[in-house]
């Protein structure tokens, strides 16, 4: 059903509506070399939390970093912002605006149309205008594959998380979860 991070999606979106016009254009064969070279994220749990449940369950919910973020900006503040968020969640990332420099950064802006073909990527972050957030959404949606997620909004770190919920029925064992527990560790 969705824990506390899935459910702050169901919030109205605010559009933040940045975007200039005659930028650079970043070559998308370098973007895609780019995030070749990004290592996977690690598969360890950010946290991981016992939940309540009935007698005779136990229930965890693990959170873990979703994958690699491209940040789209679409300006070089912006980039950095989504980077440092998508830091914090656990996250790696790739930012491409004009004018990002650095490790794990290219200057220009990547045509909304790339996004249909690049590899890679499990989240994309883009603050800017409703019209170009429409040309990301229509690139997206037309990828083949796992659904890629669009965070437009400051408040994307559900977007960069995934969250993990493990319910187990103890009944099976009289309700006891250390006897489960004991018989998965002699195996």
């Amino acid at each position: 059903a969705g824990g506390p991070h899935y459910v702050k999606r169901f919030s109205p979106l605010l559009t933040l509506g940045h975007r200039t016009a005659d930028q650079l254009h970043a070559d998308p064969e370098h973007v895609q070399a780019a995030l070749d070279q990004i290592s996977k994220p690690s598969p360890e749990a950010l946290s991981e939390t016992e939940l309540p449940g009935p007698t005779g369950e136990s229930n965890r919910l693990s959170v873990f970093g979703r994958g690699t973020v491209l940040c789209l900006g679409p300006t070089v503040e912006d980039a950095r912002a989504q980077a440092e968020i998508a830091a914090q969640c656990g996250c790696k990332f790739l930012m491409v605006a004009e004018g990002c420099e650095g490790v794990h950064a290219i200057s220009g802006h990547l045509e909304r149309g790339q996004l249909t073909s690049l590899a890679g990527i499990d989240v994309v972050a883009l603050w800017s205008d409703d019209e170009d957030l429409r040309q990301a959404r229509i690139a997206l949606a037309a990828r083949k594959g796992p659904i890629i997620p669009l965070a437009c909004g400051k408040d994307m770190d559900s977007y960069c998380v995934m969250e993990r919920h493990v319910c187990v029925d103890t009944t099976a064992a009289g309700g006891n979860a250390s006897l489960l527990e004991s018989v998965s560790i002699l195996d």
